[in-house]
């Protein structure tokens, strides 16, 4: 590829919030050639109002028939790998956005693929760029904690709040609480271990009346000796998002329930003291470090970070979690 990486051909799959977000990060960074389709006009409409310098396509065909060099997929979840393969036959880097599936199947020939292709796919675990997370995973890699031994992870927020209109969107109909699966993602990326077994309560326990659950209690035991439980649910106020990483030697804490701040806090066995920082962001710092980190790989032919092995692993535990009866 002899392109910048801000000259790169940019096209996005789905203009609904998550695709209007990709769309207004990618102008933001600079890039020249950004595109979009959608099959809703609404859709399209309001893409065109949030990104005017895209080129807006009724179909994905179209699209795609116009070369490409990268797709961003921002489709419902049970679209995502079919039109994974439809943007690599069209000779496209692609990234697709969380969860890759709605289970595993195709995967197996989704690698196959993207190896016979040589093209690169990467999965927006975006939650792995966010300042507090990726200041906890570099605290850990020091080694001054010791070995971690367990992963408490807790993501709540009253879905009609932040959505009006939820009892439409896909997690109210399909996905549940489950779809808040950037947290198992990160436990999986804390423990860095192979999953021995997964364990887990789910079902409706609020008032908010979704078809899907709305709570699900999650157990994971890793490999090494290492236990993450997971909390998810999409009724409680107010909004909480926190990650607490229990080691031999201390403790580290990341609370960001505001998008504009977030504190990690960390106790060192040897210093028995409490440590705090307060870290400012903002919600689209993480995607836009996710973006450029993609662009930029495509461009220099670099390495992809979350890639489909990866995501593929979160996606085992969120299928393992359901197929439990509760």
């Amino acid at each position: 590829m002899s392109k910048k990486w801000q000259q790169l051909s940019s096209l996005i799959v789905g203009c609904g919030s998550i695709g209007k977000r990709h769309g207004r990060v990618l102008q933001s960074l600079g890039v020249g050639d950004i595109r979009a389709c959608d099959p809703l006009s609404e859709m399209r409409s309001q893409m065109s109002i949030q990104c005017p310098c895209a080129k807006i396509y009724e179909s994905f065909e179209d699209a795609l028939a116009d070369c490409p060099d990268t797709v961003f997929i921002c489709t419902p979840p049970k679209l995502h790998i079919s039109m994974i393969i439809q943007a690599l036959n069209a000779g496209c880097d692609v990234f697709c956005e969380k969860p890759l599936s709605v289970s595993t199947e195709g995967i197996d020939d989704l690698e196959t693929l993207v190896k016979e292709k040589d093209k690169k796919v990467m999965v927006g675990l975006c939650f792995r760029y966010h300042d507090g997370i990726v200041k906890a995973q570099q605290y850990l890699q020091t080694g001054r904690f010791g070995r971690i031994v367990s992963i408490r992870a807790l993501m709540g927020e009253h879905l009609p709040d932040v959505r009006p209109d939820y009892h439409n969107l896909f997690s109210a109909k399909y996905g549940g609480a489950f779809d808040l699966m950037h947290d198992i993602d990160l436990a999986l990326w804390f423990a860095d271990k192979p999953v021995r077994k997964v364990r887990c309560f789910y079902g409706n326990y609020s008032d908010i009346g979704i078809q899907t659950p709305d709570l699900a209690e999650i157990l994971i035991n890793f490999e090494g000796n290492c236990l993450a439980g997971v909390h998810l649910d999409f009724f409680q106020r107010p909004r909480r998002r926190q990650f607490e990483l229990i080691c031999t030697k201390g403790v580290i804490i990341v609370e960001f329930s505001r998008w504009d701040v977030c504190k990690v806090s960390t106790y060192e066995a040897e210093n028995t003291s409490w440590r705090h920082e307060d870290i400012k962001t903002e919600r689209d710092d993480m995607f836009r470090a996710e973006d450029t980190e993609f662009l930029k790989a495509v461009a220099e032919d670099g390495q992809i970070s979350c890639t489909i092995a990866e995501a593929r692993e979160s996606l085992e535990v969120v299928c393992a979690a359901r197929q439990q009866t509760c």
